[in-house]
């Protein structure tokens, strides 16, 4: 058919007949089938029914006396045009499913048209075919019910539901209460109510109502920190309509935040032990603690306001602020969502305006308490390649002198160095600095963290090793202790996002071989991520490695340091290959892996 199976040519195959048949008798067990099986097809493509289940269902509503009941073929007989019977490999057991997803939508808006319902087919489907058999039909009622799509509040359905023939938020959650107490083991009907209740509905007792089920979803799986989510953003939500009306009182909000702020806590520590081969780690308990402290800090109480339980409260909290800004700083400087994807500029604008309510001097600026701030720590440094250099160069004593003996202060002090270098600003010189870490390596400490190591790797990979520097460290072994530091300190928080490149492997010497990629214009870094091997990038070298075994190498004075390529599918065979080198927090990448032609 040209232009493949179309919407219009599902329409034709739905005859006369078959709406006389829906017509005559919607009560019907073949009528009923069939809007189980548009409404299944229409939101689950290629879902099924087992022929049994639906022969039991027969059994339930065709009583003949006397008579033997009529088999499946013989009920659908009126659509079996419409319809596929089939087994799924070696088994015995009959399906039976509609024949396209374009026929299913077509029979749906039928039998919508003839005064059934979404609702009332999903209502008959849960009393009539699920029923005693909830073991048979999890998967298809989650993804009708629960699985959301891109960025909808809800499913499909249930937003389908709400806003056929009116506003039908009753109806949306009397189906979610069914499946909640038929799935009576499952936290995520449960959980979409509590959300359902505190995000769709208006009355009043919405946030009392919505509490109860999130608590509910936290009794059916207390483990598992995206269920215990939802408690803490129906509170912060309940806190902050509170907070939005001209009576606020101050007592009842109090109480609402420190419930909140409970509930994130909780979350966090679930998150901390979530299974590893979850996708990612959740921080939202993280957040949502600090959009709460931002919240209470943003409100003039209108009622009851009590100057020094709301002084103990900022207090109480402080600390934990400022850990978690911690925490955002550098897991925002190094990773993102996916390569093509941002973090959500919400997160970096809650994250920042919080820690600027509780620790702003009275006679400092916004500004300068970040600023303040991101001297401290490396991922903050680091942010200065995307804004205003002169903030550093305005800050540059507070790196002056590092104790020698001080590893933090030593990694900060370099890496504002590189930093200021970037921007053709004086600083130190690469064999000073070398100096330094070389003095700190030396030392053979444990526990080192992954910036270190991240430093002697961007000094160290030089073509030639700079005057004055002997016996420079050993990079396979700076790869190991770097690979063992990461997954100590961020491997659990990092987990299936993309790191970030933060530099690469120039064509200059010292530290002008060193290029951020801040300083990459958007045609490169397009080059570097999803070019193929003919790119080039002017502006960087290619280092010569090898590939053996399906691994990469790069070859440097006789050792032979792995490397992680940035598109493993280049990794294709043996042989000489050619690649620019960038460096993430887990250490060195080869970019645009290209096979020598000889």
């Amino acid at each position: 058919m040209e232009g493949g199976f179309q919407k219009e040519d599902a329409e034709k195959l739905i005859t006369a007949e078959m709406l006389n048949h829906i017509e005559k008798d919607m009560k019907s067990s073949s009528t009923r089938l069939l809007s189980f099986l548009a409404l299944i097809n229409s939101y689950v493509p290629d879902s099924h029914l087992l022929n049994l289940f639906c022969e039991e269902f027969i059994s339930k509503t065709e009583q003949r006396l006397n008579e033997e009941l009529p088999k499946l073929e013989t009920i659908m007989k009126p659509f079996e045009d419409l319809t596929v019977t089939y087994s799924e490999g070696e088994q015995e057991d009959q399906y039976i499913r509609l024949a396209h997803p374009m026929i299913a939508d077509a029979c749906l808006k039928i039998l919508t048209e003839h005064k059934l319902t979404r609702f009332d087919i999903a209502l008959d489907f849960l009393n009539s075919m699920v029923k005693g058999k909830v073991i048979n039909y999890g998967q298809i009622c989650k993804n009708i019910l629960i699985t959301r799509q891109g960025k909808e509040q809800f499913s499909r359905l249930i937003l389908d539901i709400m806003y056929e023939r009116g506003n039908n938020r009753k109806q949306c959650i009397h189906l979610l209460e069914l499946a909640a107490n038929l799935f009576s083991t499952e936290p995520y009907y449960p959980q979409t109510l509590a959300r359902f209740y505190y995000i769709k509905v208006k009355e009043d007792s919405k946030y009392e109502k919505a509490e109860e089920w999130a608590e509910e979803a936290i009794k059916r799986d207390p483990n598992n920190s995206c269920v215990r989510d939802t408690l803490g953003q129906v509170l912060k939500n309940q806190l902050l309509s509170e907070t939005k009306k001209p009576s606020s009182d101050f007592e009842e909000c109090l109480a609402i935040a420190k419930s909140a702020i409970d509930a994130f806590k909780k979350e966090e520590e679930a998150a901390e032990n979530d299974p590893e081969d979850s996708t990612t780690f959740n921080y939202s308990g993280l957040l949502g603690f600090l959009q709460v402290c931002k919240i209470m800090n943003d409100t003039r109480f209108a009622k009851l306001y009590v100057r020094n339980k709301h002084i103990d409260f900022i207090k109480a909290v402080k600390g934990d602020i400022e850990t978690k800004y911690d925490f955002f700083e550098w897991y925002l400087a190094f990773s993102k969502p996916r390569i093509n994807k941002e973090e959500p500029v919400y997160i970096h604008r809650d994250v920042e305006n919080c820690y600027k309510k509780y620790f702003k001097q009275r006679e400092q600026t916004d500004e300068a308490t970040l600023n303040e701030k991101k001297m401290k720590s490396f991922g903050g440094l680091l942010h200065f390649l995307k804004s205003d250099i002169n903030v550093l160069k305005r800050y540059k004593s507070t790196f002056d002198n590092p104790q020698s003996d001080d590893e933090t202060q030593t990694v900060l002090y370099i890496l504002a160095n590189i930093i200021l270098n970037q921007s053709g600003d004086p600083c130190e010189k690469a064999e000073d600095l070398q100096a330094r870490l070389q003095k700190l390596w030396l030392r053979e400490m444990q526990d080192r963290s992954p910036e270190f190591y991240l430093l002697i790797l961007l000094l160290f990979w030089a073509d030639e090793a700079l005057p004055g520097i002997t016996n420079p460290p050993n990079l396979e072994k700076c790869l190991r202790g770097m690979h063992h530091s990461y997954k100590s300190k961020y491997q659990k928080y990092l987990r299936g996002r993309y790191l970030v490149p933060l530099f690469f492997f120039g064509k200059g010497k010292g530290l002008q071989r060193l290029v951020h990629a801040s300083k990459l214009n958007q045609i490169d870094l397009e080059l570097l991520t999803e070019g193929d091997e003919r790119a080039d990038v002017e502006c960087l070298q290619r280092i010569n490695g090898e590939v053996k075994k399906d691994k990469v190498f790069a070859v440097k004075d006789g050792q032979q340091i792995k490397l992680t390529p940035h598109n493993p599918s280049s990794v294709c065979k043996p042989g000489q290959v050619s690649f620019y080198l960038g460096f993430t927090i887990r250490g060195p990448v080869a970019f645009n892996i290209r096979y020598n032609k000889n």
